[in-house]
């Protein structure tokens, strides 16, 4: 299973001088710590503590008898979440793309899959990994060592659509029957924004503008919420925290308002920023698994989850916080999400499965790399997957399942993979089967 669990679990290695001379009992020939992943976080934990012997010995290196004698305590065993088997098929499921998916319960938050890929093989490190193979893992440009979970952060694209209909609804700019008029572009000042859907949408409501993942919808919502507003939202479902997970170069990402632009770029906001925030473009970047965790808070009915690796006790879930969002901007929300799996023309329509009356929810994503210049279209490079791998577009997916009764989240992004709801929904929907088959 090392290919399989090396970007959380990690690897264990030979011990370097500097940790010797803060613990000389890991000077023993053959000591091996964590190094990596789980493996280093709870090091201690797992190796417990070290005895010791003091004896007395003759000229020949006889025992005479022993002077002094220091028990060991044993390390811990630690049971984890993650299911192997749900593991291997949402690992499966990438084939040969690069990308990450977490799975997690909604109701407890508690990891049950957490992918990256590709991986890599942790046995070598355990006895010192060869040049070549350490040069091979760092110029594969798909990066092998990198844990895409949570070491990078993209923009989430149409994901955020969820963000961003909840904080309208929240905030009484939008109800379930506002309704704005798709023409398949909107002006701005001199700027005129665009809809994915050139023909434009015509005339949709929220439900409606989420099931077609309409942009004139979002900008037009997002302009009379205000990028504080949605900024709040997004803090409140997860975006902008490391959950305290403790992996090394863990993102937190950004989320933008008008206080973080005077700070870190020293201007002002603008509205056109607003704008493209409202579809999850511009400065908004987030992690798969703050983007599963959003979902897991919004299908939850509004409680405040947080991912981790270990069986939270009826104590601790009876702890878990309930956010101030009101239920019935959730469901109109879940509705949406389930039109973009179920509902004719929803974007996401080619991932349904009904399994005995149960069925997913979700919402599609696709970022823009960036866009094809005049000279790629005039050369006959007109799609997205005409162009080289590593300047296409990410798909992205965050889905959950039963759409009824919710237990499980998934989020999944395809580096490069050029569209959310061809590639990225797909293998969610595998993964999400899969958890409902298995009974998890």
């Amino acid at each position: 299973m090392g290919l399989y669990t090396a970007h959380f679990l990690g690897y264990v290695g030979a011990v370097n001088q500097a940790e010797m001379n803060d613990e000389p009992l890991l000077s023993v020939p053959g000591f091996k710590i964590g190094k990596a992943g789980l493996e280093k976080l709870w090091e201690k934990k797992l190796r417990g503590k070290g005895g010791n012997v003091k004896l007395e010995v003759n000229a020949y290196g006889r025992v005479m008898k022993e002077i002094e004698r220091q028990n060991g305590v044993e390390g811990k065993t630690i049971h984890l979440t993650v299911d192997a088997r749900l593991q291997k098929v949402a690992q499966d499921a990438f084939g040969d793309e690069s990308g990450a998916a977490v799975v997690l319960d909604v109701h407890s938050g508690e990891i049950l899959a957490f992918v990256s890929v590709p991986s890599f093989d942790p046995n070598l490190f355990t006895t010192g990994i060869s040049v070549k193979d350490w040069q091979d893992l760092l110029s594969n440009e798909r990066k092998p060592l990198t844990n895409k979970a949570v070491s990078e952060h993209y923009s989430p694209g149409s994901t955020f659509k969820i963000v961003v209909a909840l904080a309208a609804l929240e905030a009484g700019v939008i109800d379930e029957n506002t309704r704005f008029n798709c023409t398949g572009a909107m002006s701005l000042g001199n700027h005129k924004f665009h809809c994915w859907k050139h023909s434009g949408h015509g005339s949709l409501n929220v439900v409606e503008a989420l099931k077609h993942s309409c942009d004139i919808f979002f900008y037009e919502t997002a302009l009379k919420l205000g990028i504080n507003k949605i900024a709040e939202m997004a803090r409140l479902l997860g975006f902008g925290s490391d959950f305290e997970l403790g992996f090394d170069n863990m993102q937190k990402g950004i989320v933008p308002d008008k206080e973080w632009k005077e700070k870190y770029l020293k201007s002002k906001w603008q509205q056109g920023e607003t704008v493209i925030a409202g579809i999850g473009q511009g400065y908004v970047l987030a992690t798969p698994l703050q983007l599963v965790t959003m979902l897991a808070r919004v299908v939850n009915g509004g409680f405040e989850v947080a991912p981790q690796f270990t069986k939270l006790s009826l104590k601790d879930k009876a702890k878990i916080k309930k956010l101030p969002i009101h239920q019935k901007n959730i469901e109109i929300v879940k509705k949406g999400m389930y039109e973009v799996v179920n509902g004719e023309g929803g974007t996401a329509r080619r991932a349904y499965f009904n399994l005995n009356g149960t069925k997913m929810g979700g919402k599609t994503g696709t970022t823009q790399v960036r866009r094809i210049s005049m000279a790629e279209r005039q050369s006959g490079i007109i799609r997205d997957e005409n162009l080289v791998w590593k300047l296409r577009n990410h798909a992205l997916f965050v889905g959950y399942a039963p759409h009824d009764k919710p237990k499980y989240a998934v989020a999944v992004i395809v580096e490069h993979g050029s569209s959310g709801s061809g590639v990225a929904a797909p293998i969610a929907s595998k993964i999400l089967k899969a958890a409902i088959e298995l009974g998890i």
